[in-house]
């Protein structure tokens, strides 16, 4: 073991740890930071010691930047948290992402930068590479969001939400509208970031598309996340473009009322008021009397705007409601 320690301390100088902003690196921005990328076949296995893993390969095709046509890469051995060579075998083609770390070439953003030699990657990437500014990225990046390849499509839509300059025509707008209805329907954690494509766009017309989305939405857990994206949206367009898109049933209206309860409290009292003023049912009348509690409307005159058979039981539960102690943001107490 003694011998071994020099060699280990002699890799650790050439191994600093990598960024940890790095390790969320998207292909998009890795392309873009990325020394080198270069389509390669795993040759050799060359392990120095137990400490260390060391890989031989050979550069099939560069894609971008210079590197010899052998080259060698090495990090700490083991299969956890940040290593990204132990899964490849002798014979193996990939496609690899590489920065320079001093004189040596590491992998950059950790796992991020080892993936399959997929010809629908590749092309993706040489897309990326061929891409000159953010308006060709983002371009790119909307038409990749229907790609059959879930690597391509995940990672294009979380990209897209991450450009510094985000500008969309009227087709990649529509694009981005399409992936992200579809993807609450599919219930797809991908839909997050399409979220905040719309935020940022302050689209009146994507804005039309998506409400009905949210007024639609089954799930709950959908509902919230479009619900956090629309509260930072125009909150008097997204009352008025919302009151236009409510019905007679009572899934959307509830939906609206739970919107309007996450909106700046001047803008909310007046949605709230409009909705009290169209509505009977007891389950939106709720709604909508809890959230003008929790904005400062008085009891009295949130009442005063229900149907008098409505008014004790329907504000008796909500003042309840509004009374009872916070409890732990992640748990739900209705839940059962």
């Amino acid at each position: 073991m003694k011998n071994l320690l020099p060699l280990a301390a002699t890799f650790a100088f050439v191994l600093p740890p990598a960024q940890a902003q790095d390790q969320a690196t998207s292909l998009c921005a890795a392309t873009q930071k990325a020394a080198v990328v270069v389509r390669a076949t795993v040759v050799a296995a060359t392990d120095p010691s137990p400490l260390w893993h060391r890989l031989q390969l050979h550069g099939d095709e560069l894609l971008h930047g210079t590197i010899d046509a052998d080259f060698t890469l090495v990090e700490p051995a083991g299969a956890c948290c940040g290593r990204s060579l132990f899964a490849l075998e002798i014979g193996e083609r990939c496609l690899l992402m590489l920065e320079w770390r001093g004189p040596a070439l590491h992998v950059f953003g950790g796992s991020r930068g080892v993936l399959p030699d997929d010809p629908a990657i590749v092309a993706h990437v040489r897309a990326l590479l061929a891409a000159t500014d953010d308006a060709q990225r983002a371009a790119l990046l909307a038409a990749s969001l229907t790609a059959a390849q879930p690597r391509i499509a995940d990672d294009a839509a979380c990209a897209l939400a991450a450009l510094p300059q985000l500008a969309l025509s009227a087709a990649g707008r529509a694009a981005v509208v399409s992936a992200l209805h579809g993807d609450v329907l599919r219930g797809a954690t991908r839909a997050a970031p399409l979220v905040d494509v719309v935020v940022r766009l302050h689209d009146a017309t994507m804005l039309d598309a998506v409400l009905p989305t949210y007024l639609g939405t089954a799930r709950a857990d959908q509902a919230a996340l479009l619900r956090r994206g629309l509260s930072r949206c125009d909150a008097p367009l997204v009352i008025d473009r919302m009151m236009l898109a409510v019905d007679g049933s009572e899934t959307k209206q509830v939906r609206a009322a739970q919107l309007l309860a996450t909106l700046p409290p001047d803008q909310a009292r007046v949605g709230m008021q409009q909705m009290l003023a169209r509505t009977t049912n007891p389950r939106v009348l709720f709604h909508l009397a809890e959230g003008m509690l929790a904005i400062g409307v008085p009891g009295q005159a949130v009442a005063a705007q229900m149907p008098a058979s409505m008014q004790l039981p329907v504000l008796r539960l909500a003042q309840q409601r509004h009374d009872r102690a916070k409890t732990f943001r992640s748990i739900d107490p209705l839940r059962r």
